[in-house]
């Protein structure tokens, strides 16, 4: 039992220094800090044209079955009043 115990020892240790630390060589990943750039000050940034821009449209007004008017059927239950 001891035997087999330090054989998986022993292997487990081989495996270990075989793999070795996990380490980025050429630095492939770069900063993780991100960085912020402001555009450059120009009249195109600072100034936009207020033309192209559209006014929000009116909220439409949702129609409900307390607010929907009665249309033309006579009866209100199943079958319509036939």
């Amino acid at each position: 039992m001891r035997v087999r115990a330090l054989l998986v020892f022993v292997v487990g240790a081989l495996a270990l220094a075989a793999t070795g630390c996990y380490h980025d060589k050429y630095d492939v990943l770069g900063d993780t800090k991100e960085r912020y750039t402001l555009p450059p000050d120009e009249a195109r940034y600072n100034l936009p044209e207020t033309a192209t821009y559209r006014a929000k449209p009116a909220e439409k007004k949702q129609e409900t079955l307390s607010t929907r008017g009665r249309g033309g059927a006579t009866g209100g239950g199943p079958g319509g009043g036939f």
